[in-house]
């Protein structure tokens, strides 16, 4: 697996939510890519600051304008 490849999964790798082929693929890339293991680490890092920030609380006007948004996209 290449680095390009792996970076589609790697949220997923670290939510454990991935077929095991899929782990043992990025597992093995892990062993000798530098780039890819302090992406994954920084991203590990990200995840855990944001799991500990406050919900922020949209007002209804502003998710209206968010969902929609979001379904043009």
């Amino acid at each position: 697996m290449r680095c390009r490849e792996l970076l589609k999964y790697l949220s997923d790798y670290i939510d454990r939510d991935l077929d095991a082929s899929i782990c043992r693929h990025i597992d093995s890339h892990m062993k000798g890519c530098k780039p890819c293991i302090a992406f994954i680490n920084t991203l590990r890092k990200t995840k855990g600051l944001l799991k500990r920030q406050p919900k922020a609380v949209l007002s209804e006007r502003l998710r209206f304008r968010l969902r929609k948004l979001l379904k043009k996209s």
